[in-house]
């Protein structure tokens, strides 16, 4: 099966450039980068020094009980969004060690059997076993340490 990684959408990005509001209906606050701030949109490391957005985003459609919200950051300047190849590692992903993975049904509710630790040198097989399991619509990949969004996986196309 292959996977692909699915950045925040351009949209998004854009809004919190114009001065649109996150989430939570604030204007993101301007940062400084120190090199090792995720942009979700490009899914590169914002270099050192470049300034970043940092806002609050849901990663979901409709409200509820799983349909957390919380900060990350995106590229102040214009970025492109990452368009990897099939089972392409956004370089983000890459340059860490390990990430929370789990698996949700097309209703956004977790599936209780994915949820995990993974390296990232078993990212992608990890991905390919929870989508074996046929209830799995998407997986989101977060942050081992603070539980934030970095980026969705789907099934490729």
């Amino acid at each position: 099966m292959a996977i692909k990684f699915t950045p925040i959408p351009t949209t998004t990005a854009e809004s919190w450039r114009n001065g649109g509001t996150d989430a939570h209906g604030q204007k993101p606050e301007r940062r400084i980068s120190d090199g090792r701030a995720p942009c979700r949109h490009c899914l590169k490391n914002v270099p050192e020094g470049d300034a970043v957005l940092l806002g609050a985003y849901k990663p979901f459609d409709a409200a509820g009980a799983f349909t957390e919200t919380g900060p990350i950051f995106i590229c102040e300047k214009p970025c492109k969004r990452f368009q990897g190849g099939t089972n392409e590692v956004p370089p983000v992903i890459a340059q860490r060690d390990q990430f929370l993975i789990r698996g949700y049904s097309a209703d956004e509710k977790i599936d209780y059997r994915t949820g995990q630790i993974a390296k990232v040198s078993d990212l992608v097989s990890q991905a390919e076993k929870i989508f074996a399991l046929e209830d799995v619509s998407f997986i989101h990949v977060r942050s081992a340490a603070y539980s934030c969004f970095t980026t969705r996986i789907d099934r490729a196309r």
